[in-house]
């Protein structure tokens, strides 16, 4: 009996620091993923804001930029989401779709497009996503404490199964058949 009990201990020991290990894994995969996102607006916004504070002298003046190889392009992204995990390269993958539509969306509009309005939008979207973490954090600092609590909770169970087999041994002795049909005789 002592045995199951060390067993079922270290099973729950087990069992709670892998959901330690799985919430940890969460919130860093949530972290990194904000800050891809965030870093891609940061760059779509400068991208957008560097594109119109250009003047149309300056715009004249810049010589087009030299063409390049679509063949030594696909080669180099290539190699930059070789150095990627799979769940990075679907990330990437995600913001590059997203920064082409964003492309469409400004060439609709042409020079009637605002992409400080545009920018303005995305920043308070971002706004709003980042003021959860701080609730977020609080809750799983919360979580966290109350799973700490399991292994003490178990080794309290354990004694009171203990306990209550001794007193189920004992209504056996007295009460003959019906004590060894009492359900604490496990």
């Amino acid at each position: 009996m002592q045995q199951d009990a060390a067993t079922e201990v270290s099973r729950l020991t087990a069992t709670v620091e892998r959901l330690a290990n799985s919430l940890e894994r969460l919130e860093q995969r949530q972290r990194r993923a904000k800050a891809i996102a965030a870093a891609g607006l940061l760059a779509v916004a400068g991208l957008l804001l560097g594109g119109h504070l250009l003047n149309p002298a300056q715009a004249q003046a810049t010589p087009p930029a030299a063409a390049r190889d679509p063949a030594a392009v696909a080669a180099a992204r290539e190699e930059l989401f070789e150095r990627l995990d799979a769940d990075q390269r679907k990330e990437m993958e995600r913001f590059e779709q997203d920064v082409g539509w964003v492309s469409q969306y400004r060439a609709l509009y042409g020079d009637q497009f605002d992409p400080a309005a545009m920018v303005a939008v995305m920043l308070g979207r971002m706004a709003r996503s980042v003021h959860a973490v701080p609730d977020m954090r609080t809750e799983m600092q919360v979580m966290n404490a109350k799973m700490n609590a399991l292994p003490v909770m178990a080794a309290e169970i354990q004694g009171m199964n203990a306990k209550m087999g001794v007193m189920a041994a004992g209504m056996d002795s007295t009460m003959g058949r019906a004590g060894r049909m009492m359900p604490w005789n496990w």
